[in-house]
């Protein structure tokens, strides 16, 4: 349970700096503009520095099985809410487009890996890379298309994505057994570190311009938050306490699990403004709205996969 404790201090902490950011919104010292260019430092800069860093680590094939295990258990999460949603759809209860997306793709980069990082410490932020990359693929072909986009996957696609260019780059250093050298390690060390914070900054910017009047009073959201935050998560804790009852590697699987229980996707409204999609607003709304109430969510998901397998 210390863990669990570790992990919902460090969630305030993130729900803190989220408040600075929109205090500083409100009081004018940062707009809107300016909250995208630290969007893009965090996205060009300080994600790519974390998760390259991820894989600076001395090659051992019991790391790369553990990759390997939670790649597969990603694909198996995804399947699951794949499924989710066709049952939906098969009994008539469809998702739009935008609420299918946010369903499936969570948020798995720039708000867990802070948490990872801060609370299971460095070497476990590694498991977070295989959700991301197999999430990264789904989103740039599926979510893509969701979103107004073309479908398909190109080498140009996954060349413009710093996320799985640097998940590629990390795992060819792993290979390769190169570590960065001195400076260069420090550099990039250095700039992952800042992930956390300004992620959380941009994130209370957006709040703060953002109606939450109108964007907490629409009804089809809360079936998006029940199912994203609720539903989906238990789903995974069952999954995730059965695999555990046969591999162990619990707090390896807390990685996994928090992957896939955070809010909705940022991307999603980035591809959605970029498409000029029909839902674009609301695809913006149910992003803040499930950033916003994760941190109420999170905590209980991450008590009861501890309970379990304690």
């Amino acid at each position: 349970m210390e863990l669990s404790l570790m992990l919902m201090e460090q969630i305030l902490a993130m729900v803190l700096m989220a408040a600075a950011g929109f205090l500083a919104a409100k009081a004018g010292v940062l707009t809107g503009d300016q909250s995208r260019v630290l969007s893009k430092a965090v996205l060009y800069i300080a994600l790519p520095c974390t998760l390259v860093n991820a894989f600076q680590t001395d090659y051992d094939p019991n790391i790369l099985g553990a990759f390997l295990v939670t790649l597969a258990i990603a694909v198996l999460i995804h399947g699951i809410f794949w499924l989710v949603c066709w049952l939906l759809d098969r009994t008539g209860r469809q998702l739009t487009p935008a609420e299918k997306a946010s369903v499936i793709y969570s948020n798995a980069g720039n708000l867990i890996i802070p948490i990872v990082l801060n609370t299971l410490g460095q070497e476990y932020v590694i498991y977070t890379c295989s959700y991301m990359a197999f999430q990264g693929f789904l989103v740039w072909t599926h979510g893509q298309k969701l979103m107004g986009g073309e479908g398909r996957l190109t080498l140009k696609k996954v060349v413009k994505n710093p996320c799985l260019c640097a998940i590629l780059m990390g795992m060819a250093l792993f290979f390769l057994h190169i570590r960065l050298p001195g400076v260069l390690g420090t550099a990039v060390s250095s700039m992952g570190s800042c992930v956390g914070p300004l992620s959380m900054v941009v994130v209370g910017v957006l709040l703060a311009e953002t109606d939450l009047k109108a964007a907490f009073s629409s009804q089809g959201i809360y079936r998006v938050v029940f199912l994203r935050l609720i539903i989906l998560p238990l789903l995974v804790v069952a999954l995730l306490w059965g695999v555990e009852r046969v591999w162990g590697h619990s707090q390896i699987l807390l990685v996994s699990l928090l992957c896939a229980i955070g809010p909705a996707a940022a991307t999603l409204t980035q591809m959605a403004q970029l498409y000029k999609s029909a839902e674009s607003r609301y695809t913006s709304s149910i992003n803040v709205v499930t950033s916003v109430l994760c941190a109420a969510t999170m905590p209980p998901m991450i008590v009861l996969f501890q309970m379990l397998t304690t």
